[in-house]
């Protein structure tokens, strides 16, 4: 099979799964608004936002099961391209400028704790290479 037939054939099977899923998607449209509104009401603290959404994807696949997951995330998707190309037009910016930024950031933070966990390990090291008293 060269590439232009599995291409095919993957075109095929996304096809498919997004007829198989399409009954599912107001449902899902609902689900994805009501976590936004929850969720970005706590947007002033960056490290429980991750869990309440884990929250909400944990709870759709619990109480509705894989499909409806895989709907609500196809939502969620959707919606963050949307977002990221609105963001992009009010700030007179390119879809690829925002998501450089952002990509920036998140290598600004990792690079910060990972000289926090260097740091961290030479501290410890030094005291254990200090002699008892």
């Amino acid at each position: 099979m060269d590439d232009k037939d599995e291409r095919r054939q993957w075109l095929m099977e996304v096809h498919a799964e997004r007829d198989r899923l399409l009954p599912l998607r107001a449902e899902a449209t609902r689900t994805t608004i009501g976590m936004l509104r929850t969720n970005s009401a706590h947007t002033g603290q960056p490290d429980l936002v991750p869990y309440l959404n884990l929250t909400y994807l944990m709870a759709v696949k619990e109480g509705r099961g894989d499909d409806e997951l895989m709907a609500f995330a196809l939502s969620l998707a959707n919606w963050a391209v949307s977002t990221v190309a609105d963001l992009a037009q009010h700030t007179d910016r390119t879809v690829e400028q925002v998501l450089d930024s952002y990509e920036t950031a998140i290598m600004a933070a990792a690079e910060a704790e990972e000289g926090d966990e260097t740091e961290e390990a030479e501290e410890e090291t030094e005291e254990t290479d200090e002699e008892p008293s």
